[in-house]
């Protein structure tokens, strides 16, 4: 329940910073459109300004408050990963029988054996379930399997040594033949 109800908010929030990216960027066309205009005015020679100072500061301001809206709207977006996450852990470490104990302080796993497991400190959650995970994966390896019964070993079959081969006999180099024609 708690991840649909992070989502929901997710996809709120995540809309909210769509909206506020488009007004934006329309505000960003405005005043490009406001400063050309602005430009044209300025660099004729009548130099006619029909107050656009306020067009161009409001503008600006537009696009700062929507352009901060996306930025919080992130650091929203990311706290609400992380405390689900932190969420996960804990209701991992509680699925699996851990307890944050106050003496001694932090969290603790009694195994099915009856040891008392350390692990970790109570505000680290994320460490703890790790832990635990692997404390429980060493417990369910499977038992090492009974040595068979030791069989006799079979006599070895001697095979016979492999015939050497005769290499051929390497043709004499030839200036030897050469000089064995020469005389």
């Amino acid at each position: 329940m708690k991840k649909q109800t992070a989502a929901a908010v997710t996809n709120a929030i995540n809309d909210k910073s769509e909206d506020a990216r488009k007004d934006a960027l329309f505000e960003i066309r405005s005043l490009k459109k406001d400063l050309a205009q602005l430009e044209k005015e300025l660099s004729s020679k009548k130099c006619e300004i029909e107050d656009p100072a306020f067009d161009l500061v409001h503008s600006a301001f537009e696009i700062f408050r929507h352009t901060q809206v996306m930025a919080e709207n992130r650091k929203l977006t990311v706290q609400i990963d992380e405390s689900l996450e932190k969420a996960s852990f804990k209701d991992y470490l509680d699925a699996k029988g851990a307890r944050v104990l106050k003496k001694p302080e932090g969290w603790h796993w009694i195994s099915p054996q009856g040891e008392m497991h350390y692990l970790g400190e109570s505000g680290d959650t994320q460490a703890a379930a790790e832990k635990l995970e692997s404390l429980i994966s060493k417990r369910k390896k499977p038992a090492a399997k009974k040595a068979a019964k030791p069989v006799a070993p079979k006599p070895e079959v001697k095979k016979p040594a492999p015939k050497k081969e005769t290499a051929p006999k390497a043709e004499p180099k030839k200036e030897e033949k050469k000089a064995a024609e020469k005389k």
